[in-house]
């Protein structure tokens, strides 16, 4: 009689398909982290209520048996049996509830960690990924600009081709405009450590109010400066030079061309001894529901009732202006009203006396890409 042995063949596969998924799948790993924490966690819960149990019965027989021999010797009166046992009771509540509540925060820590893990780990291979293909484009795009540039030069060329090009550098220029942008904020995202020293706002202001003069006249907007001297605040001077540009350049943008548009740029103190910048614009206004979502990455709002207004735009500028204010322990007020235009002001803690007294005002640099400090408050960013 033969004996048919069941193949262990399909069981050793299941085996070594899960071992795959747990070491290469990061949401399978995770999944199977916080099944072991939970289990754990319930092993821990139910040792907690043994030794409760079990510490409330040996006390309270020890408190009976001393309460009974107090009782012969007539040293204890005959009602202190029953608060002595509530005594233990109470303290027996306590000492589980006080442990429960510890398990659950150390676990609830653990959890958070493992099962934010994927996540964080995606989040930084997305970074990278960005950091890295945008710098690969910035060359060939480069290239490209300047080679159309020099073609311009030639005074033969037809109009058409001559309009054509300049059209490519306006887009060119666009889409530089928009990796620089990518760039700024994957470095801005980075733990680094960003240099703070004694910055100038009023100065920082006047240089993008002058940056954009041009860009106001060609649609038609006043450019308004209320710039008062002397408003020190200790930061990094190119990356505040960045949050005033995208907030004027935005809001040049967003404002309708040739309607006597008006964007007015102010940079002053308030009573707090804050330095406030504040950026008000007559433009199209954004709507209540996107309100919470303008200072997210990649978040453009609803520009269909203003036709041809706002495009081009990469959805990071409010974003990277958001990041540079946390870093500088700032706060960001919006307000803003559909069709009567938007407000954005930001205020910055004041420089320290220590330092308004060295006088070295920086100015904007070149390299933009600065990295995040360490140790930073988030901004309270406000609605109203």
């Amino acid at each position: 009689m033969n004996l048919q042995i069941p193949s262990l063949k399909p069981s050793a596969e299941w085996v070594t398909g899960l071992t795959d998924k747990y070491r290469f799948n990061p949401n399978v790993r995770t999944t199977v982290h916080i099944i072991l924490l939970q289990v754990g966690l319930t092993v821990i819960s139910i040792v907690v209520f043994g030794w409760a149990i079990h510490y409330a019965q040996e006390d309270t027989i020890s408190s009976i048996a001393g309460h009974i021999k107090e009782l012969m010797t007539g040293n204890v009166a005959p009602d202190a049996l029953p608060q002595s046992i509530l005594q233990v009771r109470y303290r027996t509540y306590m000492y589980v509830f006080s442990g429960m509540i510890l398990l659950n925060l150390i676990f609830g820590y653990l959890i958070a960690q493992f099962a934010l893990r994927p996540t964080q780990e995606t989040i930084s291979f997305q970074k990278r990924f960005i950091g890295n293909v945008a710098h690969e484009i910035r060359t060939p795009l480069a290239i490209m600009k300047t080679s159309t540039e020099v073609a311009l030069f030639d005074p033969s060329l037809p109009p058409d081709i001559r309009e054509t090009m300049e059209g490519t550098i306006v887009e060119l220029d666009r889409i530089s405009e928009t990796i620089n942008n990518l760039l700024s904020f994957d470095s801005l995202t980075r733990p680094k450590t960003m240099q703070f020293s004694p910055v100038d706002l009023s100065l920082i202001a006047a240089t993008v109010i002058e940056r954009h003069n041009d860009l106001a006249e060609s649609r038609g907007i006043t450019l308004v400066s209320e710039v008062t001297t002397g408003t020190l605040v200790s930061g990094n001077a190119t990356a505040l030079d960045q949050v005033v540009n995208n907030l004027t350049k935005n809001a040049l943008n967003y404002t309708p061309a040739d309607k006597d548009g008006k964007v007015t740029v102010a940079v002053n103190r308030n009573q707090r001894d804050q330095v406030v910048v504040e950026v008000i614009d007559t433009g199209i206004g954004i709507d209540q529901k996107d309100l919470y979502h303008v200072f997210e990455p990649f978040y453009r709002a609803d520009t269909s009732r203003a036709r041809g207004i706002g495009t081009g735009s990469s959805g990071l500028g409010l974003a990277i202006v958001n990041e540079i204010v946390r870093l500088h322990h700032g706060t960001i007020t919006l307000r803003s009203s559909v069709g009567h235009g938007t407000t954005i002001k930001i205020a910055f803690p004041s420089a320290p006396i220590e330092d308004n007294d060295t006088r070295q005002v920086a100015s904007p640099t070149g390299d933009g890409h600065e990295a995040t400090i360490a140790h930073s408050s988030e901004p309270l960013t406000t609605f109203d």
